[in-house]
């Protein structure tokens, strides 16, 4: 493979973090894998008509320099001497959001390059060749696929290891039954915070210390918390991970039941809390959580092997313009 300057290496998060949505569709199972638009992608209307603009501007020039000081020029990218359209680099940009334009252009480019590859791969298959290009680019890469990657599925020792390995990601997540008293305040008023804080700890005092804790917290709740809560005495009902804001959801499953000793600052202000029921996660078996760590295992060795596939493919092409990142994170499940 021979590689030219461009190098994203100082992009690597950002490549690793985007795939194309207008991709090819190859069934996998219950799962769909997406490695390259079609020919319909590419005619969709574009998201940046300015930019799409200037690339075909570039193109009627017949610019011939790589990314290099500005992120509105398109680099000149050829496989096997063919060159990339620039025109379908400047479409294809609409499906690879990125911090920035020039990670978005190697995303796209990229893209273009592996179907241009995967192209040649089929033509170059006796048993696919032009026609079935021609009839259904689609079912021809599916076909292709099939024929040339063989991934090795996970056995029961593999599936059993992974489980002791990552036991407690299959822990059901605790619930509590929560009630609260927000005094609100902004993030940003210090003096204010202070205020609301010594307040906080005197309401909780007053809770402790009266005779009938729950009423007190109920009226409390009614006359000063400024979530809608208040209507209901204050009262969250259950609540799970991932419900509420996370500088709130750190301590509170922290808490044992019964009145909180200290207010939890968040965001919008100060909590007076109360969990009122707290259930522990539940241990889910290996027998209950197998099937989806053999599917999860499995999904991973195709990928895997797919990204080994690609990789020959380019290895073995004449490949100028672009350094060609394939990796298990360029290649999505949709």
């Amino acid at each position: 493979m021979t590689v030219s300057t461009y190098n994203p290496a100082d992009h690597t998060s950002n490549q690793n973090a985007h795939a194309s949505t207008a991709a090819h569709h190859i069934a996998t199972g219950n799962d769909i894998l997406r490695v390259m638009p079609t020919l319909s992608d590419l005619q969709k209307p574009h998201s940046d008509q300015e930019f799409i603009e200037k690339a075909m501007a570039e193109e009627r020039s017949n610019h011939k320099n790589l990314i290099a000081s500005s992120r509105d020029e398109l680099p000149s990218v050829t496989v096997n001497g063919v060159m990339i359209d620039r025109t379908n680099i400047a479409q294809e940009l609409q499906y690879h959001p990125a911090e920035n334009k020039e990670d978005a252009v190697f995303l796209a480019t990229q893209a273009l390059v592996v179907r241009e590859l995967l192209r040649l791969a089929v033509l170059d298959e006796p048993s696919l060749g032009e026609t079935a290009w021609e009839n259904d680019e689609e079912q021809a890469i599916s076909t292709l696929i099939d024929k040339k990657v063989q991934a090795t599925m996970p056995d029961m020792v593999t599936c059993e290891r992974y489980y002791s390995q990552n036991i407690m990601d299959f822990k059901t997540d605790p619930i509590m039954t929560v009630r609260h008293v927000l005094l609100a305040c902004l993030p940003e008023d210090g003096d204010e915070r202070l205020k609301l804080k010594k307040t906080a700890y005197e309401f909780i005092e007053q809770i402790k210390n009266n005779a009938n804790p729950d009423a007190e917290f109920i009226q409390l709740a009614r006359q000063h918390s400024a979530c809608p809560s208040k209507e209901q005495g204050g009262e969250l009902g259950i609540i799970s991970k991932g419900q509420t804001v996370p500088e709130f959801e750190s301590t509170l499953f922290k808490l044992d039941k019964g009145l909180a000793p200290s207010p939890i600052e968040s965001r919008y202000g100060f909590h007076i809390v109360e969990v009122l029921n707290k259930e522990s996660g539940i241990q889910m078996t290996y027998e209950q959580v197998s099937p989806a760590i053999h599917n999860k295992l499995s999904q991973q060795a195709f990928h895997q092997a797919l990204c080994d596939y690609l990789f020959t493919l380019a290895n073995e092409a004449d490949i100028e313009g672009i350094e060609m990142t394939l990796e298990q994170e360029n290649i999505f499940r949709g």
